[in-house]
């Protein structure tokens, strides 16, 4: 189904201000650098064009004897989290969703000018804008690749940080039906986790030196792969061992499978906008894998519990 012109120019001004929030963003983040203030600029630039866009619609619009409709900020909520979101982890993970969305704007215009159009003047006029949008996802291509430093470096915290929130919840879950002592059990998950740290640490030093091997290596190097991955596999370790240190066995295994769960779908959501995911399905799936995991191992413990007792 082709697009109206009512929806055409809602979108613009949607992405005019999305453009703009970001833009304002990144300007006020602690994390401001030469190349950051050069990509807000750029945003800039891109939210006026769209806003200029949005203008061509509403002239089109009044033309038709159809008044534009008010602005409305389409799915308000699911912005505002991108906008904290980015405020955690940084643009780079954002370029990719605002490719993405002009990849998906000049497909609605090509089927517009193909299906829609009839007098010469619009369709010049659309062709123009479309030529906008192309120049607007080779905008978003560069900044992919001179972001590409800080994309690795999300992809390691993130896949770091998600295996060590997994695997320590587990290893934690299943102690608890073993361990009389919620000491014991953090101490087995800091076992647990400084293993998994070492091996996951491992793996990213040798994945990235292999591809430095099949490729050019760029500033991304095995050793700042393997540093950038310990690091955040540690963080999201610590999550569900810091509420043994703290509370009671049971109390601290509800505590940790909720502060867990929180976190996960924080990553959760940066993988599945930088991979082109349908963020409500992956959230919800991750959320059930978690619980999953969660319960069947702690129903390993129990098991183990019902045969041996508990131990200390």
């Amino acid at each position: 189904m082709v697009s109206s012109p009512e929806t055409f120019y809602l979108n613009e001004l949607n992405d005019a201000s999305l453009y703009k929030d970001i833009s304002a963003r990144i300007m006020t983040s602690v994390r401001k650098s030469r190349r950051n203030h050069t990509v807000a600029k750029k945003l800039m630039e891109l939210s006026a064009i769209e806003a200029t866009h949005a203008q061509f619609w509403a002239e089109l619009l009044k033309k038709k004897g159809i008044p534009p409709p008010p602005f409305k900020r389409r799915n308000a909520s699911y912005y505002h989290y991108l906008g904290f979101l980015q405020r955690i982890f940084g643009i780079s993970f954002l370029v990719r969703y605002l490719e993405r969305g002009e990849i998906e704007a000049i497909k609605e215009y090509s089927d517009y000018i193909e299906k829609e159009s009839k007098e010469q003047w619009e369709r010049d006029q659309l062709n123009k804008i479309l030529a906008d949008e192309k120049d607007h996802e080779d905008v978003f291509i560069k900044m992919m690749n001179e972001l590409k430093v800080n994309a690795d470096t999300v992809r390691d915290a993130i896949y770091g940080m998600s295996d060590g929130l997994i695997e320590v919840l587990a290893s934690v879950a299943g102690l608890t039906g073993v361990f009389i002592n919620n000491i014991y059990v953090a101490v087995g998950g800091i076992v647990f986790g400084a293993s998994g740290l070492i091996s996951m640490t491992i793996g990213a030093y040798l994945s990235e030196h292999a591809k430095g091997q099949i490729s050019e290596r760029g500033a991304y190097t095995p050793g700042r792969a393997a540093g950038n991955t310990a690091l955040y596999y540690f963080f999201g370790a610590i999550v569900p061992i810091i509420p043994f240190l703290f509370l009671q066995k049971y109390v601290a295994l509800i505590t940790a499978f909720g502060l867990v769960i929180v976190v996960d779908l924080i990553v959760t959501s940066v993988i599945s906008i930088q991979s082109n995911g349908r963020l409500r399905r992956d959230l919800l799936r991750s959320l059930g894998l978690v619980t999953l995991g969660f319960l069947a191992t702690f129903a390993i413990g129990m098991i183990a519990h019902h045969f041996i007792g508990f131990i200390g």
